[in-house]
């Protein structure tokens, strides 16, 4: 599985320079706020690495189990049990990080509306700090869907296993049912996955364009 390095964001560091509208209320910076809304992405870049490790090291237990069960005298119980503790692992990382990416939802509408009473700005780059957010809710749409399909590869997993689990006579038809279903749902995530990663490329590029904008204005 690939891992999320790539949608770990990039945090710019900018001089937090506070400015008064002519009503005197406080104004900061198109980027700046952009960027204090998307400081939690990067604890929850840190929820998807922890995740990517646990995601590797049930791969190879995936692949061990696999084939210690070609071996009718082989006991894979122990892995098993340790599949099913990696799995309620990954559920709780993976709800971290869905947590986190709302918590972070929820506040972008207030951020529109601050950058759009913003009186110091130039238009073009309050557009651009538009488009980051427009980019932001685009790539938090499909890490919801990612969240949907890692659940149900997670319970593809689980199913999986149960049918392997203490059976003197295992039903392979079911078996290999379940081996093609769980196959079949890990490689429509690795297509989400691929899809959030490019999201996250485009609005690095986006954000980064706009830090730019702002240093040169």
């Amino acid at each position: 599985m690939r891992t999320w390095k790539r949608s770990a964001l990039v945090a710019v560091s900018l001089v937090l320079t506070v400015l008064a509208s002519a009503c005197g209320q406080p104004q900061e910076p198109a980027a700046n706020q952009v960027n204090q809304l998307i400081l939690s992405d990067q604890k929850m870049a840190q929820s998807l690495k922890e995740l990517a490790r646990h995601e590797q090291e049930d791969m190879e237990l995936y692949t061990s189990i696999l084939s210690k069960a070609k071996n009718k005298n082989s006991d894979i119980e122990s892995l098993l049990d340790e599949a099913e503790n990696h799995i309620a692992e990954r559920r709780k990382l993976l709800t971290q990080a869905e947590t986190l990416m709302k918590q972070t939802q929820e506040q972008t509408p207030a951020v529109r509306d601050s950058l759009e009473r913003l009186s110091f700005e130039k238009e073009e780059t309050l557009a651009q700090a538009q488009t980051v957010l427009d980019q932001y809710e685009a790539r938090a749409q499909t890490f919801e869907d990612f969240v949907s399909s890692y659940q149900q590869s997670l319970d593809a997993d689980e199913q999986l296993y149960s049918l392997m689990r203490g059976s003197v006579e295992p039903n392979l038809v079911k078996i290999k049912r379940a081996i093609r279903e769980r196959n079949t749902q890990y490689a429509h995530l690795a297509e989400l996955r691929k899809q959030f990663n490019k999201q996250t490329q485009a609005f690095n590029g986006a954000n980064a364009k706009l830090v730019q904008m702002e240093q040169a204005s």
